[in-house]
């Protein structure tokens, strides 16, 4: 045997404490006691915080049980009552007999202060159970036969419950504190934990530690998704929490900042398409027709599960996505679906994206255990609208129509969004097989009940403004007016104008202009900030100063490389509905409308065959 030297040795400190008497006030016990002896409703002030388990003596939980007990029943808490139930279960001669019922009585003068002594009772347990849980600590630590692992969760768990459990609470405070503390445990496994089987074996674990189901706990987290309230707030303190009352948007009127889109449309309309020209025009900072793009270079992240890697890249070639475009500014993920929340939640920090279309629902909840009638089927959008909110992000999620054109399943899911948008072909005598209708069916952010008629080019798969379903409530001149005040504000980004202002520059009358101004206001297509005490100044926003552009998909004056070559000679130039020949938009607005009615809009013919080619412009 190898002696150690004792100077190598460890050095702990095991003086004993044995000499020492175990946390507690008796006097503050006796004293609750005989308050609740004395006055029978004493015990309501302490029955939701104090238990048995936190009186030293014995016969004191005994007398308290009893008291409880009557309490329970409605019966008064009074010497008789007590008396006779201790007697009724063998208890009174355990307890001192009724010598000791009637000293507790004798010492008490009044239950005033029977908050202040219950809490001193309840400090002096809390003291005893940590000296109780370290001399666990102590005995498990020399325990070899256990895994070190399993030693570090059970000391961690037990000195978690005796810290965390609040002092000296009511028993809704110590519901709550179970609540919050489950919650924060089962939040934290959804969001952290990226491996779906892990993460369902640490949902298991917690249920089985808290006597639960991992159903129960998958309720839990989804209630906690849909119950999210704010303090009840002044006036003033609304102001504040809202900061700036203009709405943001990252594409006016269609688009806005940090909430949810659901598009929803049949299959084979082209509604993927029609995403990734939005996202186009959000990295360049172009428009779409009267919907222009508030800034430039937006990050774009898509999470694909519907189109495979080949069919994504084609579309992007020739939706006109350029390498610069496609690298700093895009980024892509496959195959993913909800249960994989933490991948999204990680990628959210990492990359911080403007815009994330999820394509599509269906697929992003090919594991779930719900069905898409159930309003469980619609957790994922409820993560997504407070990671919208959170991260400052906007997601557009891709879904389907039912037979009737409305959104398929639940109602959970167009409740659970803040946009809902549908695409759907325009089945009218007149329209090609190439037009389609894009409906704002619901918004927080702007009027909703609006149409807008597009066409979609199958060549290059993109999608062509060809205006506004007609209002029955706008006349011509009204319509007049707003694509002139369009076109005069795109001119002067960011600049404020009143009403009156903006009347006697375009000509207009007061009544006539502050009319086309709310309109243009409500649909989101220009911003309004209105102060207390002065007139409205109407703008629109620019964070960065590009080019325009006027079809989704189509690129400016500059050439770009196409995915195939040229087999003859180049082909005969689209037609735009209203227009010559296809030309590229410059940086000169049209002029301003005259008094003459604007055109109806007219469809394009069908897109005809062309040949193929290596180089093409497309503006």
């Amino acid at each position: 045997m190898v002696v150690v030297p004792y100077s190598y040795t460890e050095e702990l400190d095991f003086s004993s404490t044995d000499s020492k008497l175990l946390p507690q006030n008796i006097e503050a016990e006796e004293a609750v006691l005989g308050g609740i002896l004395l006055d029978p409703s004493a015990i309501y002030r302490v029955r939701d915080r104090l238990i048995p388990e936190h009186f030293f003596i014995g016969a004191h939980k005994d007398i308290y049980k009893a008291c409880l007990s009557l309490c329970k029943k409605g019966e008064p808490t009074d010497l008789l009552s007590v008396t006779s139930w201790l007697l009724d279960h063998d208890l009174l001669a355990r307890i001192g007999g009724r010598n000791k019922l009637a000293t507790l009585l004798d010492r008490t003068v009044s239950a005033v202060n029977i908050d202040h002594q219950a809490d001193k009772v309840i400090k002096k347990s809390k003291r005893r159970e940590l000296i109780r849980e370290g001399h666990r600590t102590i005995k498990l630590a020399y325990d070899e036969n256990q895994d070190l692992v399993d030693i570090f969760s059970t000391v961690t768990n037990k000195i978690k419950a005796v810290i965390d459990t609040p002092v000296a609470p009511t028993k809704d405070e110590y519901q709550r504190w179970k609540h919050d503390r489950l919650l924060e445990e089962v939040t934290n496994i959804y969001t952290t934990v990226v491996e779906p089987s892990f993460r369902y074996f640490k949902l298991d674990e917690l249920a089985k530690e808290h006597s639960r189901s991992t159903q129960f706990l998958e309720h839990l987290y989804l209630k906690s998704l849909t119950a999210v309230c704010s303090q009840l707030l002044t006036y003033e303190e609304l102001k504040q929490l809202a900061g700036s009352t203009v709405r943001e948007w990252l594409i006016n009127g269609l688009v806005p900042k940090s909430t949810t889109i659901l598009l929803a449309a049949d299959g084979g309309v082209g509604k993927t398409k029609f995403t990734y020209g939005i996202a186009k025009v959000m990295i360049q900072g172009t428009q779409f027709g009267k919907f222009i793009a508030t800034g430039e270079k937006r990050k774009i992240l898509y999470y694909q599960g519907d189109e495979s890697p080949g069919d994504m890249v084609q579309a992007l070639q020739s939706l006109g996505y350029s390498e610069s475009d496609i690298g700093p500014y895009v980024r892509v993920r496959f195959g993913w679906s909800a249960e994989n929340m933490p991948a999204l939640i990680q990628d959210l920090k990492e990359f911080q994206p403007d815009f994330v279309v999820i394509d599509s629902l269906s697929t992003a909840n090919k594991y779930s255990v719900y069905q898409e009638s159930q309003m469980e089927y619609a957790r994922p959008i409820l993560q997504m609208t407070g990671l919208a909110t959170q991260y400052k992000t906007t997601f557009l999620i891709i879904h389907h129509t039912n037979r009737e054109g409305g959104v398929r399943g639940t109602t959970a899911i167009r409740n659970a969004v803040s946009e809902v948008w549908t695409l759907t072909k325009d089945n009218s005598q007149t329209a090609t097989p190439y037009d389609r209708l894009l409906e704002i069916n619901k918004s927080r952010s702007r009027s909703s009940g609006k149409k807008y008629r597009m066409y979609f080019n199958p060549e290059d798969v993109s999608f062509t403004f060809l205006g506004e379903e007609p209002d029955q409530g706008s006349s011509v001149s009204e319509q007049s007016a707003k694509d002139a005040l369009l076109e005069f504000f795109s001119k002067n980004r960011n600049i404020r104008f009143t009403s009156k202002e903006l009347a006697h520059r375009l000509g207009y009358s007061d009544s006539h202009t502050r009319n086309s101004l709310l309109g243009l206001a409500a649909d989101g297509l220009i911003s309004a900030e209105r102060r207390e005490g002065y007139a409205t100044n109407y703008f629109l926003v620019l964070e960065s100063v590009t080019p325009q552009s006027f079809a989704i998909g189509q690129t400016e004056a500059t050439e770009v490389e196409s995915i195939v070559e040229y087999t003859s000679t180049p082909p005969a130039p689209h037609q735009h509905p209203t227009s010559t020949p296809h030309q590229h938009p410059t940086s000169t607005p049209p002029a301003p409308p005259t008094s003459t009615p604007p055109a109806p809009h007219q469809h394009p013919p069908p897109a005809p065959h062309r040949p193929k080619h290596s180089k093409r412009c497309r503006g």
